[in-house]
């Protein structure tokens, strides 16, 4: 049994990780990851496997939701700094 390093075992695991997640761009056949939404060969679209970009709306209701709480985070250290003086 062949011995190996932490550091070969941890690059096979990086390389699984990667082959698990590539695929052949339908347009030119060069690999791409899953997620990619333009191939980076031939700058073709391509649908994402498994991944949908948010869409608009979806980013205003958080970004919305975000603001929201960062608002009254401010607010709360406003009024903890006048009142713990």
């Amino acid at each position: 049994m062949k011995r190996t390093t932490v550091y070969e075992d941890r690059a096979e695991r990086k390389r699984r990780d990667m082959d698990r997640h590539t695929r052949a761009c339908p347009h030119c056949g060069k690999p791409v990851l899953d997620h990619m939404t333009e191939c980076p060969h031939c700058k073709k679209k391509l649908e994402p496997e498994g991944y949908q970009p948010l869409s608009d709306e979806k980013i205003k209701k958080i970004r919305y939701i975000t603001y929201s709480i960062g608002a009254v985070v401010a607010v709360a250290i406003i009024l903890l700094i006048v009142f713990l003086k």
